[in-house]
């Protein structure tokens, strides 16, 4: 009794998987090769293992009169006539445990006519699993056609795209194709009578040896190698060893040649790249909320690194100067220097807008360098990023690529430091004037008075008030009234020490925190020069003005012994000034 298809060969479903997963590379070998199956002139059928139609190409969709969609999964049997079925099983049954099998039957096309046809069942074995079965038809009096088809086969043979050798069974070259001969250097003279193995890179004979025995044992498969030219250059192939089969017998095979070494160099390529960015990746994951400096530095050596350099910069442009502001590896430059905007590699990163590459020039004394414009924001914030090499090789797209990634990495940790700085600002200074705030003072003052108790000094809190503000205000606007303010807060920042700290607290109010005082003398004196700058004429919108201010002095300790105390003694003092009619200074406590 026949088994029915799908049980003809016994299989673990693991099995089952695997060929699966083989009979789509042979597929795709089809897509590879579209000469030898699809576009063959002959009927030709794929089958998985289990007798389910996957692929037909053209001329035996023709021949049947349907579409690839009509019969997708058909059983092989479907398309025979009923009196011809169990045959047709035991055939594929036969084909389907690794036997070619030659048939013939009858067939029933779209149009009803039944046609006798001679069927070649061939398996199609990858890595000694039937993956397949591949039924080839024929009309049982196309005798008459075979000078056709042997014509057409040469055609087939010649003209492939892909390098194609036929070989005897001893592996010697009986013939090759232009394709071939073009990849290998040797004429066609040249090759006839050689082995194989005389082609093959002495490190891929062993596999080369194996794998065309497996093909003499009837196999079809794909495997890899590496051919060694005539001048001696290797070259990567993926080779499609198919057997030579007459009369049911293996009479030699078939070498279908791609040179895969350019698709295999960009394949390395790709993966470096994708082992870049994900380096790239792990940096700009690391501590988000650390400090910028170190967050530049490990992106910059990795790209030192990666793209083999020896330094590496990132500059700001600042009217017409480069400053620096990060370096790493081998420069001659460090953060914080400047130089003119005119010659430097910088300029060149700018006017081109985009990733640039300029290779070494010996006589223009340039180095190879990679650079990239640093995405930023703001109307002035024109960044670049610079890498340096001594080597003379090229670089390529991918380091190109990879550069500009890097830019777009610095451009992100700076604008998130300067969001931090942006947000530091309304926190602590005054939007107006830039001075610190109230919020600010209140912790310079604290640590004022930290530091004086350690070391058992004082220190003054002096309290600004401007006389006759109000009148700026009230006769041309707050507009007028805030340019004011902001050349105030000038004056008292330029006549202060770099110890003291200047503080705005609101309206024209304003607050000198001076420390470690020795005497009143000294507060008395710094109090008349911030008096002395206040009192100068301020022309704003061609309007002169004239202002004096009234001062109240807290000191520490006597005054008070925390920044709140000190800040409302001194403002009594202010007070008291004022209501004598201002323009001068007053302690809260008077002299001994």
């Amino acid at each position: 009794m026949v088994p029915h298809l799908a049980l003809a060969v016994e299989r673990s479903s693991t099995e089952a998987d695997r060929s699966q997963a083989l009979l789509r590379d042979v597929i795709s070998n089809h897509e590879r090769f579209p000469s030898l199956f699809d576009a063959n002139a002959a009927g030709m059928v794929l089958f998985d293992h289990t007798g389910s139609l996957v692929k037909a190409n053209r001329a035996a969709l023709a021949f049947l009169g349907v579409e690839l969609e009509d019969i997708a999964e058909r059983r092989y049997g479907a398309f025979l006539d009923r009196a011809w079925r169990d045959r047709a099983r035991e055939a594929f049954a036969r084909a389907a445990a690794g036997e070619i099998v030659e048939t013939t039957s009858r067939v029933t096309v779209a149009s009803g006519e039944v046609v006798a046809v001679g069927i070649t069942l061939t398996p199609s074995v990858v890595d000694g699993i039937v993956a397949g079965v591949y039924a080839a038809g024929r009309l049982a009096d196309q005798t008459e056609d075979a000078a056709r088809k042997i014509q057409q086969f040469a055609s087939l043979f010649g003209h492939n795209v892909d390098a194609v050798l036929a070989l005897d069974c001893e592996g010697r070259v009986v013939d090759a194709n232009r394709a071939c001969r073009r990849i290998t250097g040797y004429s066609a003279r040249d090759l006839r009578g050689r082995t194989y193995l005389s082609l093959i890179a002495p490190d891929a004979s062993l596999a080369a040896r194996a794998a065309f025995q497996r093909v003499l044992r009837g196999e079809s498969f794909a495997t890899d190698t590496t051919l060694i030219r005539r001048n001696g250059r290797r070259i990567e192939l993926t080779v499609t060893s198919v057997p030579i089969v007459v009369d049911g017998r293996v009479e030699g095979a078939y070498f279908i040649g791609n040179d895969v070494t350019e698709k295999r160099r960009l394949a390395a390529a790709a993966r470096e790249q994708s082992e870049r960015i994900r380096e790239l990746y792990l940096v700009s994951a690391a501590s988000p909320s650390g400090d910028v400096e170190t967050q530049v530095a490990a992106a910059l050596e990795l790209g030192c690194r990666r793209l083999r350099c020896e330094g590496a910069a990132v500059a700001r442009l600042e009217r017409d100067k480069i400053r620096y502001l990060f370096t790493a590896g081998q420069t001659v430059r460090e953060a914080g220097d400047t130089e003119s905007l005119d010659g430097s590699l910088h300029r060149l990163i700018l006017d081109a807008g985009a990733p640039l590459v300029i290779e070494k020039n010996d006589r223009r004394g340039l180095p190879a360098l990679i650079g990239a414009p640093v995405p930023a924001h703001g109307d002035d914030a024109r960044v670049t990023l610079l890498f340096t090499s001594p080597r003379g090789a090229a670089f390529g797209d991918a380091d190109r690529d990879f550069a500009g990634l890097i830019a777009g990495l610095v451009g992100t940790i700076v604008e998130r430091w300067e969001q931090r700085q942006r947000a530091e600002l309304l926190a602590f200074y005054d939007p107006l004037t830039g001075l610190p705030n109230r919020t600010l003072l209140a912790d310079r003052l604290a640590q004022t008075i930290a530091s004086a108790d350690r070391h058992d000094s004082q220190f003054a809190v002096h309290f600004y008030d401007l006389d006759g503000f109000k009148a700026v205000n009230d006769d041309h606007g707050h507009l007028r009234g805030d340019e004011v303010l902001r050349i105030i807060a000038r004056r008292l920042k330029n006549a202060a020490r770099a110890e003291d700290t200047v503080a705005r607290l609101g309206g024209d109010e304003f607050v000198v925190l001076q420390p470690d005082v020795q005497s009143r003398a000294a507060v008395e004196a710094l109090s008349a020069r911030f008096l002395a700058a206040l009192g100068e004429p301020l022309v704003v919108g061609g309007s002169t003005y004239r202002l004096s201010a009234s001062v109240g002095v807290a000191m520490y300790p006597e005054d008070g012994r925390d920044g709140r105390t000190l800040l409302a003694r001194a403002d009594e003092a202010l007070y008291r000034v004022k209501e004598r009619g201002g323009n001068a200074i007053e302690f809260v406590s008077p002299s001994a």
